[in-house]
């Protein structure tokens, strides 16, 4: 009985050791590992330009709300500004949480993906370990505008060839 159960054992730790040893090596690779510096130079600045687009149309958003909410308030009594008031704040919260939950559905992953295989190849200098976390947590729109700005930076840093 215990040597059937030591042999059920062996699979289980065996699978183990194998997954953890795959999770180190696929770290080292990307989607985009074997991409040419040209070709990982155009992807990049094609997601930058989707990028600002995005950033683009919230601020838009956000100008035409501003001008809206502006109007309203010279309308309104003052008893009825702090609705006015309210309401403004409600549609630029929700116009800013829509920007990033579409950066984050549509952009982020590559964004990350990207900066992983152009800090493996541009020279050790360029490399800024302390934009990491806005990478991984860009908590409004000037975060995802950063991120853009670095990775065009980045891309265009790199070496021809």
């Amino acid at each position: 009985m215990e040597g059937l159960h030591r042999r059920k054992r062996l699979p289980v730790w065996l699978l183990l050791f194998l997954a953890i040893m795959s999770l180190g090596a696929a770290a080292e690779r990307s989607v985009y590992s074997q991409s040419s510096n040209k070709d990982l130079r155009q992807r990049t600045l094609t997601l930058v330009k989707n990028i600002r687009t995005l950033v683009t149309s919230y601020q838009q958003k956000d100008r035409e709300l501003m001008a809206d909410y502006d109007k309203k308030v010279t309308e309104y009594r003052v008893n009825e500004r702090k609705a006015v008031r309210e309401q403004w704040i409600r549609q630029t919260d929700a116009a800013h949480d829509a920007t990033m939950r579409r950066y984050r559905d549509s952009y982020w992953a590559d964004a990350i993906l990207l900066l992983d295989e152009l800090y493996r190849r541009v020279p050790q200098r360029m490399r800024q370990k302390n934009i990491l976390p806005i990478y991984q947590h860009p908590t409004n729109v000037l975060g995802v505008e950063t991120i853009a700005n670095h990775l065009e930076l980045m891309a265009k840093a790199l070496p021809d060839g």
